[in-house]
């Protein structure tokens, strides 16, 4: 089969179409012929090492896609052959995958696999980040940051749905701030003309309830926190800034009975409670018009190189998604 691999760690320039073996079912797995790829900033950080799980060699990318399930494992009981899934796991950049059934998911009627391929990580990120854990409540105020992306044009959303009293984002050009305000924030601050916390502190005086950090490092801890209400929360769900030693203050948590909460989606895909009900919304929710997956930029296999250059250089917008 088509595969996306690579032989050494290394940015995009590694990553090559080759001929690769045929992925083996081993118990509790399904066979997916993959028919999109949803890509991910953490596979970029996989290729160059810097991921929780270092690679394999040869080996290939990708963590979600959607497609047809071609054979199941004989004690897999959920999904029949011809069903059409989303699927968590590893080595999805490729004609086929197999994973873990617990981690797969049905697509609902009138969901194309291009659109059900950009859900299962940001999609599940954005709920749990948001419920799980920030709590976000009825009447809170939120800061989202990198709220262009993938995840962060969902939580906009979806912070607007739980009913957010006043919703903030933080994008990096004028073309995404009008993105972000379309889906329903009520200020936007473009981190590369403002300082976002000066901003925030200014325009909101009692500071914001719920921060979802993804930038990483020291620097941007302090001034995301800085822009917490007492009782605040912040979660951290990445380090996009390849920074991940900052480091946070005890005392200044105390001060004002501030929370840090971090947030590792690969656990808790072992609790398919926590994973397929949210799911499930959101796909519905899509595919009925009620909430928006914006897909920045399709690309085809061959083109998987672009994708990661335009994913490492922050240049997309929503989600990136390979077309097999």
């Amino acid at each position: 089969m088509r595969a996306i691999r690579f032989h050494s760690l290394g940015g995009p320039e590694v990553l090559n179409v080759e001929d690769a073996p045929e992925p083996q079912l081993r118990p509790g797995q399904v066979l997916v012929d993959v028919r999109a790829v949803g890509l991910n900033y953490a596979d970029t950080m996989f290729t160059r090492g810097h991921y929780f799980v270092q690679p394999k060699f040869p080996a290939i990318p990708g963590m979600e896609a959607a497609g047809i399930v071609t054979s199941v494992a004989d004690d897999v009981t959920d999904f029949r052959i011809g069903d059409r899934v989303m699927a968590l796991g590893a080595s999805a950049c490729a004609e086929r995958m197999v994973a873990n059934a617990r981690s797969v998911f049905p697509i609902p009627d009138g969901l194309s696999f291009e659109t059900a391929a950009a859900l299962p990580v940001q999609g599940l990120t954005a709920c749990h980040i948001l419920t799980l854990c920030g709590r976000l409540g009825r009447g809170e105020k939120i800061l989202v940051h990198a709220a262009a992306g993938g995840v962060g044009t969902l939580a906009v959303q979806l912070a607007k749905r739980m009913g957010a009293s006043f919703i903030v984002g933080t994008v990096g050009s004028p073309q995404k701030a009008d993105l972000v305000r379309s889906l329903g924030a009520d200020l936007v601050v473009d981190y590369r003309q403002d300082d976002f916390a000066t901003r925030i502190r200014s325009e909101i005086k009692e500071g914001v309830d719920v921060v979802l950090e993804m930038l990483g490092g020291t620097d941007s801890y302090k001034r995301s926190l800085s822009c917490l209400a007492p009782l605040g929360r912040m979660v951290v769900f990445g380090a996009a800034s390849g920074d991940r030693r900052g480091t946070l203050e005890p005392i200044g948590l105390m001060h004002k009975n501030l929370s840090v909460i971090g947030y590792y989606m690969t656990p808790l895909l072992e609790r398919r409670d926590l994973c397929a009900p949210p799911l499930a919304d959101l796909a519905n929710a899509v595919s009925k018009g009620e909430l928006r997956v914006i897909i920045g930029k399709t690309y085809e296999l061959e083109e998987c190189a672009e994708a990661h250059r335009a994913l490492a250089g922050r240049t997309s917008t929503g989600k990136l998604v390979l077309l097999v």
